[in-house]
């Protein structure tokens, strides 16, 4: 029979996997998120649901909608929470005033992103034309594979971590993304000759964009820089141009990064 100090401990632990679960459900919907809706994404009954929400309520980390509508809402503090990690990410603070100077130097969006697990994610934007809006904004994640950020990453990962990847389920954002093993490889090799990768609208169909690797001193890849515009602005010459600046402003990050270090975490 299991202790009761035991089973306590497990249903603890059991209430607050829930609870971040709806948290996360809850920040990542574009609209409040309703108890029945709740419930049904949790997998939870109604009741168990509402425990979960009202937790999270009195926390302070979400609010029942306002103006009459029906559900809950994250509030302020998530963003105060974020933007406290943010701050505190060193290669993001290296990083950020390159990556301005490119921007402004262009007039165009700049994106710093991370590898965690089986994805990037996106740590930084920086906009230089604010009449252009795109997906890779702070806090989005992508596949390995998709985009030029991520595969400027994927290209960089070890051979076994690679071939694990390229190995599973690669879902297709466009027609234009690549979603063979055998099309990776390619992509990878290309990347490593050229010191950059490619997206053409293999994220968004009118997208284009370039990125590099930031890699440390002991070969340690941290994470990647891209440059993106509308493809229509872009003539082949404007992407070369563009990838071997970005690849240029990587290496320099890449040297001003000798003491941080990245460990690639299972790809789940």
């Amino acid at each position: 029979m299991e202790a009761p100090q035991q089973a306590l401990s497990k249903n603890v632990q059991s209430s607050a996997h829930r609870a971040l679960a709806a948290l996360e459900i809850i920040c990542a919907s574009a609209k409040p998120v309703t108890l029945v809706e709740l419930a049904d994404q949790l997998g939870a009954p109604k009741a168990t649901a509402y425990r979960s929400a009202e937790t999270l309520v009195s926390s302070g980390f979400i609010k029942a909608a306002g103006e009459g509508k029906p559900g809950y809402e994250a509030t302020w503090r998530v963003v105060e929470l974020s933007t406290t990690i943010l701050g505190r990410s060193e290669l993001r603070n290296i990083a950020q005033p390159l990556l301005r100077g490119l921007a402004e130097g262009h007039g165009e969006s700049v994106t710093l992103a991370v590898p965690d697990g089986a994805e990037v994610l996106f740590v930084d934007r920086i906009t230089g034309n604010r009449h252009v809006e795109f997906y890779c904004d702070v806090g989005r994640r992508l596949p390995l594979h998709v985009g030029a950020a991520s595969r400027a990453i994927l290209a960089h990962f070890p051979s076994a971590l690679f071939d694990q990847y390229v190995g599973g389920t690669l879902p297709s954002f466009t027609p234009s993304t690549l979603t063979t093993a055998k099309k990776l490889r390619a992509d990878r090799d290309l990347t490593r000759a050229r010191g950059f990768a490619i997206s053409q609208e293999d994220v968004e169909v009118g997208i284009s964009a370039v990125a590099a690797p930031i890699v440390n001193k002991q070969g340690d890849i941290l994470g990647a820089a891209a440059i993106a515009n509308l493809s229509a602005r872009w003539s082949e010459g404007d992407i070369e141009e563009r990838g071997a600046e970005i690849a240029r402003t990587c290496q320099e990050i890449g040297e001003r990064c000798e003491q941080l270090t990245q460990q690639l975490g299972p790809l789940t």
